[in-house]
């Protein structure tokens, strides 16, 4: 019986010192219950202690903060006088779970590398991209550098943020000339489906002078097939809705070590911070080479730095414009979103194969908090694209009314100006037919004129010519008088004096017949 006895103990001790030699909390065994109600009390400990462990991760992660764990509870054994009670060791502690923060904290943080800053006004570059992070930006003054040719504007992220300052940038811009874009920066914390509705509810593709662009920069949970099976997911929709692949923005290291060969055939959007190009072994259009491109005006926020690309060698502006000419988005490609639900492997959140631990007081009430906020974003998105169509369909009907009044108004002003016309050539010929008229009254007078000219030159000879004659005439008479009397005075001595005397009165009449002759002639 002492034999018995001494055995009961020491499988008593070894039974109670087990979890400490393992490295936990000290745990009573009831030896007086039956092995298997042990057995199933211990499985049943265990089981617990797992559901608590992760219930404290999951806390822990979601909260950010690393927390010890605290030690399970134990049953307390009935009091027994033949029994003695187990060892317990007082120093021994539950191990605390490691953080992963310790040896990040421990390590030395590396210095940061000095970006090298372009002067936007000297810089070589052709496009860059902005978001909230620059703030307030003046496109009037952005307009005055003339070497943007480009504007990507970020649109959304995820399954329900909207960029607050989307609207105000891509309206702005194009009212300034500028030629436009949208991009979508892709998550891992939801499927590509609702990513995407998310982006096309937000990106008006009226609005689109550019292609889409779906920004990867993060892997998360996911694995490099299941981020390349869901970028293939949204791409497809995006070429679906748009008619057009988009544009796939990636670092240079991200695309060679996840994306590769499997999207080597769409038009690429390289960042790498460098002086020398992307070396990715396909073809990229563009280049963003520095996100610390510095514009001294037109750019409120993030000190005015905005990031800077360029077009790869014999790439232009045109390899990126958007030109959905006819193309519709297929009638069922909402549907279509339903039927192209993310590879298998990617719903790891929806896939309910096991059994979730119990959630926490604490998780339901965050869990109901989260509900209730994805509620009310969903109303707000939902009142959001109400609006939107609501101005959109405003919009379309002023312009339409402008549209008729404009071509009313140009009825109108034809109508003015073929009046005006003809009321100008009317004008034109009767001041011809005038100057007409007046040339011939004007002939008519210079001939007139010229016909009594010559009529009065010709009278005036006549007058000389008789003029003349008439002094002709007296000459002659004068030298006959002359002659008559040198005869007279001559013969004056043989004739006596009557004679002389009826001679004198002779010459006498005749002078003054003929003098008369002259004053009637005259």
């Amino acid at each position: 019986m002492f034999k018995t006895s001494l055995y009961t103990i020491l499988v008593t001790l070894l039974l109670s010192l087990h979890p400490i030699i393992a490295g936990g909390a000290p745990q009573h065994t009831d030896i007086t219950k039956p092995t298997r109600e042990r057995v199933s009390q211990k499985d049943k400990n265990k089981d617990n202690n797992k559901d608590k462990k992760a219930n404290n991760k999951k806390d822990e992660k979601k909260d950010d903060k690393k927390t010890a764990k605290p030690a399970a509870q134990t049953p307390v054994p009935p009091k027994e006088n033949n029994v003695a009670k187990p060892a317990v060791a007082k120093d021994v502690k539950p191990a605390a779970p490691k953080r992963d923060s310790d040896s990040v904290a421990k390590a030395d943080k590396p210095k940061p590398k000095v970006r090298q800053t372009f002067n936007a006004d000297n810089a070589l570059f052709d496009g860059i991209d902005v978001s909230k992070h620059q703030g307030y930006i003046d496109w009037a003054q952005l307009k005055n550098n003339t070497k943007i040719k480009f504007v990507y504007i970020k649109a959304t992220e995820g399954t329900d943020y909207v960029d607050p300052r989307y609207k105000e940038n891509i309206r702005n811009a194009r009212k300034h000339g500028f030629k436009v874009g949208s991009y979508h920066y892709l998550t891992t914390k939801s499927s590509a489906t609702t990513q995407f509705h998310n982006f096309i509810r937000t990106a008006n593709r009226e609005e689109q002078d550019l292609l889409p662009v779906i920004d990867v920069e993060v892997i998360g949970r996911w694995s490099s097939q299941q981020l390349r099976d869901s970028l293939k997911v949204f791409a497809d929709l995006v070429e679906d809705y748009y008619g057009c692949k988009p544009l796939i923005y990636t670092s240079e290291k991200f695309f060679t070590k996840h994306l590769g060969r499997a999207f080597a055939d769409y038009p690429l959007f390289i960042a790498k911070y460098s002086n020398a190009q992307p070396n990715i072994g396909y073809k990229w259009i563009i280049w963003q080479f520095s996100d610390y491109g510095l514009f001294k005006t037109g750019v409120k926020g993030n000190n005015g730095l905005v990031d800077l690309s360029r077009f790869n060698k014999g790439c232009t502006v045109n390899d990126i414009i958007y030109k959905p000419g006819k193309h519709k988005p297929k009638s069922s490609v909402h549907d279509a979103v339903d039927r192209k639900d993310k590879p298998s492997s990617v719903n790891l959140t929806e896939q309910k194969t096991k059994e979730t631990p119990k959630m926490s007081k604490r998780q339901q009430e965050e869990a109901q908090k989260q509900a209730e906020k994805d509620k009310k974003t969903r109303e707000r998105n939902k009142k959001i694209a109400e609006d939107e169509a609501k101005k959109k369909e405003e919009e379309a009907k002023k312009a339409k009314e402008k549209q008729e009044h404009l071509k009313k108004e140009k009825a109108r002003q034809e109508a003015r100006e073929a009046a005006a016309k003809r009321e100008a050539e009317q004008k034109a010929k009767e001041k011809e037919e005038r100057l007409k008229k007046e040339k011939a009254r004007q002939q008519a007078r210079e001939a007139a004129a010229k016909k009594e000219a010559e009529e009065k030159a010709k009278r005036k000879a006549n007058a000389q010519k008789a003029r003349q004659e008439k002094a002709n005439s007296q000459k002659n008479k004068s030298n006959k008088s002359n002659k008559s009397a040198s005869l007279l005075n001559s013969s004056s001595s043989k004739l006596s004096q009557s004679q002389r005397n009826d001679s004198i009165r002779a010459s006498q009449y005749n002078g003054r017949k003929t003098n008369k002759s002259s004053a009637d002639n005259d």
